[in-house]
């Protein structure tokens, strides 16, 4: 069958994914199915620090599925990885090479892209080395050159599933995020990404998957078999499956700062995040505000990302000129590589503004580190400032706070380093302050906020949809909601709004103002299973057995605490 529909009771523009040789949702004889969702595992090239779950987190989290699936004899497996999988934005590749995901029309920008996907793909798509004389002779005989034993990274984890469950079918899908973006630019680099993580060489992926694509993001079901056979396929905005009651998307449609206000224009629609929900606006416009460059890859790889890269740079040279310094500048270096764990934002330039004040109290050799951490702070703050994309992809009260910070920088900086310093944090603390709202206290979505996500929409929940599910802002969430209608719905009136928050390490506040590296995870399971054959009257009308959960996860071990 065709891979969109286009039924009555569709919601209008949803697009329905059925892939070649899976059950029909809607089929009451299809098998066992298991869902599973995660979201925001932001695999990097490590250029600027490791911020994702350790390995045997993942060999755990893999043999759980595989675990569930024998359990409940699983047919089909749903595996849906819900946007900013791989992470393009923060690496030094950026700040090494001078050019930023912003300036796409450069030849170096799709250098770039190319350059990270390969350093993922090292670090998380190998099957890794193995300890013990086998390893040791390879070595010796030169067949490997690795000089560590590394343990298997998520995608091979995720790709040896097909063989571990040999009886199951798989479907894996990665929605597209913000950090993630950056690959729809450069086909090679989203064929690398295909064809390197996910195991799916572009010859093997389906024409119901190329279908949905081509329609979804260019109205053209055949954009990706006739006008561009050779194209890697976009990747989804979005994925419902009715029979799992869940519809799921990455979350950045509604983050001012992580997608970008489009102007109506010469007959196309205009669109800003005060607009909501829109797939008919968004699809005239090519998803143009979630695949464009926004206000967010300034912060991430530009500023934090730069400061990180040059920081590190210097140190590590001042190690070679003062090597009786190695152990106090090993340590910040450490601290550096773990600046992208702190959210919000502003908690690591507050970290290492405390770090300057230590060392000035230590004084000696150790002004010449703090001199450079200083410096080095400053000037990416101000390089950040200059940017015009800076302010032209910024909101129009970050505008005004970016005016008023260059202006109070200026005058900063005829005093100390250390206003100057503290006057950046307090920026930076005002601009998180500003994102979420004067009078909030939390990063969470209100209530009447949750009532206008797509899945909660009066023509989505008649469809059979009972759970909105996203990512994006890092933050573990679930909330009850009740509709009244449909009223044809026997018993399925409650709702459940879930926030996958993300697969990765944090840094939390210990006792007595010390810090702790943690890992934290949580997936979504939805079991769609057939019916017991004790149910129903005289085995009629049997209702199939569905249930779904969270499974949090929290980390810790000695690697961690050594990081």
């Amino acid at each position: 069958m065709n891979t969109y529909r286009t039924d009555k009771d569709l919601p209008k523009d949803f697009l329905v994914f059925q892939e070649a040789g899976f059950s029909d949702p809607d089929d009451p004889n299809r098998p066992n199915r298991l869902c599973v969702c995660f979201s925001d595992v932001h695999f990097t090239d490590g250029t600027v620090g490791n911020q994702s779950a350790e390995t045997v987190v993942w060999e755990n989290v893999f043999g759980r599925i595989k675990e569930l699936c024998r359990q409940h004899d699983i047919r089909e497996l749903h595996l849906l990885l819900a946007g900013d999988v791989v992470d393009m934005i923060r690496t030094a590749q950026w700040a090494k090479t001078g050019v930023y995901p912003w300036e796409r029309d450069k030849p170096q920008f799709r250098e770039n892209l190319q350059v990270i996907i390969q350093g993922i793909i090292e670090n998380h798509s190998k099957p890794g080395t193995q300890s013990g004389f086998s390893a040791w002779l390879k070595r010796l005989l030169g067949s490997d050159h690795s000089e560590t034993v590394t343990k298997p990274g998520f995608f091979y984890w995720l790709n040896r599933l097909s063989s571990d469950l040999s009886n199951v079918r798989i479907q894996k899908l990665v929605l597209l995020g913000n950090h993630d973006k950056e690959m729809l630019a450069d086909n090679a680099t989203l064929k690398k990404f295909y064809e390197e993580c996910l195991g799916q060489p572009l010859p093997a992926l389906s024409v119901n998957y190329k279908q949905w694509i081509g329609q979804m993001y260019f109205s053209n079901p055949d954009h990706y078999l006739n006008g561009h056979p050779d194209a890697a396929p976009w990747l989804p905005f979005y994925w419902g499956d009715r029979g799992f009651r869940l519809f799921i998307t990455h979350g950045q449609w509604r983050d001012e700062d992580n997608c970008r206000a489009v102007k109506a224009n010469s007959g196309l629609p205009g669109w800003k995040v005060s607009d909501g929900w829109d797939l008919a606006a968004w699809r005239k416009l090519c998803y143009s505000p979630f695949t464009e460059p926004c206000f967010g890859d300034t912060v991430a790889a530009g500023l934090l990302a730069g400061f990180i890269f040059r920081t590190k740079e210097q140190l590590q040279g001042l190690i070679k000129d003062e090597p009786r310094l190695h152990d106090e500048i090993t340590r910040l270096l450490r601290i550096l590589g773990e600046l992208d764990l702190y959210r919000p934002t502003y908690l690591a330039v507050g970290r290492m503004i405390e770090e300057t004040w230590r060392l000035r109290e230590k004084g000696g050799d150790l002004i010449q580190v703090n001199e450079i951490i200083e410096k080095q702070l400053s000037s990416s703050m101000y390089q950040w400032l200059s940017w015009d994309f800076t302010r032209q992809s910024a909101r129009p009260l970050f505008k005004a706070a970016i005016l008023c910070t260059k202006i109070l920088l200026s005058v900063m900086k005829f005093f100390s380093t250390r206003l100057e310093l503290r006057a950046i944090y307090w920026m930076m603390r005002a601009m998180s302050k500003l994102k979420t709202g004067l009078m909030s206290f939390s990063d969470a979505p209100s209530y009447q906020e949750i009532l206008s996500f797509p899945a909660f929409l009066p023509e989505y929940r008649n469809y059979g949809f009972r759970i909105h599910s996203e990512g994006h802002t890092h933050i573990s969430l679930q909330e009850e909601l009740y509709f009244p209608e449909p009223v044809h719905s026997r018993s399925h009136k409650s709702y459940t709004y879930i926030n996958l928050g993300a697969w990765r390490d944090q840094i939390v506040t210990a006792r007595k103002g010390k810090y702790r590296r943690r890992g934290i995870g949580r997936a979504l399971c939805i079991l769609d299973l057939v019916p017991d054959a004790k149910s129903g009257v005289d085995g009629k009308d049997r209702e199939r057995r569905y249930n779904y959960w969270i499974e949090d996860i929290t980390s810790w071990g000695d690697n961690l605490d050594r990081l």
